[in-house]
């Protein structure tokens, strides 16, 4: 497997009036997130922070990010690629529920990152009470070193509770198959999004207030969002590119020519 890259850098600017709310949380709960020799992959190559001396996506993530967004239990603004996130850290499971809840109740779609021990007790909690969220086919990931969920002889398993959630969990015990599942993902989910907006289906009471230039304008947003995770899934993975993205550019020239046609008769 080829070794990640740094994303590709577009340094934006907040500031105070920034009325860009990104949509995507990422949870990461592990009570070692925090030691500097922990998880270097995901904190180094995985997101870009924000510099707040000068308001710029420039710089990877660092254990002062990690350690202030644990210390303050609030998230930070991260970036790969073009995409924007908001990454919380936590090393409490309940704070971890509690943030995951709050963002569920603003639409946000939810990332989580979380280590076997306490994936033990988050993952049943979140599925007990969202099941609308967390449905089938919802992956969280779970991050450990160790992911016996059998008996192997006399090694008694330390995952087995993973057996039941099989529909929701997907396990790795090595950074770059975990990037590359998440790339993947969100590649399908932007995707997915964008045909959504299309159609005007499965949309939010907020997405129902957007006037149809609006809400093509947003499923040309998912689109090159998809395009970007999807490059960047060819980039890290030794599989080739997914045949469903295949005509991805046809469907983003297509729906920049529908806007055009609709400014056209707008105007």
């Amino acid at each position: 497997m080829q070794v990640m890259t740094s994303p590709t850098v577009t340094p934006i600017i907040p500031g105070e009036n920034r009325s860009y709310d990104p949509n995507q949380f990422i949870a990461w709960c592990d009570k070692h997130i925090s030691q500097p020799e922990e998880c270097i992959m995901l904190k180094a190559t995985f997101i870009l922070a924000l510099n707040h001396m000068t308001g710029l996506f420039e710089r990877s993530l660092q254990i002062s990010d990690i350690d202030r967004s644990i210390r303050s239990d609030a998230p930070i603004l991260v970036r790969m690629d073009e995409v924007e996130y908001w990454f919380q850290a936590f090393d409490d499971i309940e704070k971890c529920f509690d943030a995951i809840e709050k963002n569920i109740g603003l639409n946000k779609h939810i990332t989580l990152i979380t280590s076997g021990s306490k994936g033990k007790i988050l993952i049943p909690a979140l599925k007990a009470n969202f099941p609308n969220t967390f449905i089938d086919g919802y992956w969280m990931y779970v991050f450990c070193a160790n992911m016996n969920m059998r008996s192997v002889g006399d090694i008694h398993p330390t995952n087995e509770w993973a057996l039941d959630y099989e529909k929701n969990i997907l396990m790795y015990n090595h950074e770059n198959d975990l990037l590359t599942r998440m790339v993947l993902e969100s590649a399908r989910r932007f995707s997915s999004k964008a045909d959504d907006l299309q159609k005007e289906q499965h949309l939010s009471n907020q997405e129902q207030e957007l006037n149809e230039n609006e809400r093509l304008l947003s499923a040309l947003q998912y689109l090159r969002w998809a395009e970007q995770m999807h490059e960047r899934y060819k980039i890290i993975s030794t599989e080739p590119g997914i045949q469903t993205f295949a005509n991805i550019n046809q469907r983003i020239s297509d729906l920049e020519r529908n806007l055009g046609l609709f400014h056209e008769a707008s105007n």
